[in-house]
């Protein structure tokens, strides 16, 4: 419907190469955050979006580590189908998490003939599907929230704490948004996180 709030950009915390960046913004009809995930877009649904999230991955890393610019607006922009109302005028966040799945056969979602460890929904109502931690499937969850303006170029790390080690991971997700609750189309016009240099980090 608009331009892209995710795009690439020479501005860097190592000076070369391309950043992220994610742009919260109103889009003709509806508010739109900034994001990027590891998974594939599947389809537009009237205004909404239809994702696959995920990638497969066998591995244990212990931390996320990033180069991270936010600017933080004043939620301005609230979902009349979201019970969020109450968060208007408050400083809108960043949001970036990591998640490990353990899927068996029969545990995947189907789209179309093709598997996915979690279809992202994002349309309000019954079928709304959204991402959440306590998903028996994730194995491992770390994130990093952050409602202040962060100027400068500044490093941070999350640690991925694991619920269960008996199992191996199969899948990975990573997701960055330039206002937390962009899922249910709350949050700051204006909001923008600038993301760099992701890392995983094995001990």
């Amino acid at each position: 419907v608009g331009n892209s709030n995710s795009v690439p950009t020479e501005d860097t915390s190592t000076g070369s190469g391309r950043a992220a960046y994610l742009e919260s913004k109103w889009i003709v009809i509806k508010f739109a955050a900034g994001n990027i995930f590891t998974g594939t877009y599947l389809k537009t649904d009237g205004t909404n979006g239809i994702l696959g999230f995920g990638r497969p991955f066998s591995a244990f890393p212990s931390k996320l580590s990033f180069d991270y610019k936010y600017k933080s607006m004043p939620i301005d922009k609230i979902d009349k189908n979201s019970n969020l109302a109450d968060l208007k005028g408050k400083p809108d966040s960043c949001n970036i998490y990591i998640a490990l799945w353990h899927l068996e056969e029969d545990e995947y979602e189907d789209f179309q003939g093709e598997k996915y460890p979690l279809i992202i929904r994002t349309k309000p109502g019954l079928e709304q599907h959204l991402f959440t931690a306590e998903d028996p499937r994730v194995i491992a969850y770390g994130q990093f929230t952050q409602g202040n303006s962060v100027e400068q170029w500044t490093s941070e790390t999350i640690t991925i704490k694991y619920k269960n080690t008996e199992l191996t991971p199969t899948h990975i997700l990573v997701v960055a948004s330039s206002s937390k609750y962009g899922d249910f189309f709350t949050g700051g016009v204006g909001s923008t996180l600038v993301l760099d240099n992701m890392k995983l980090i094995y001990e």
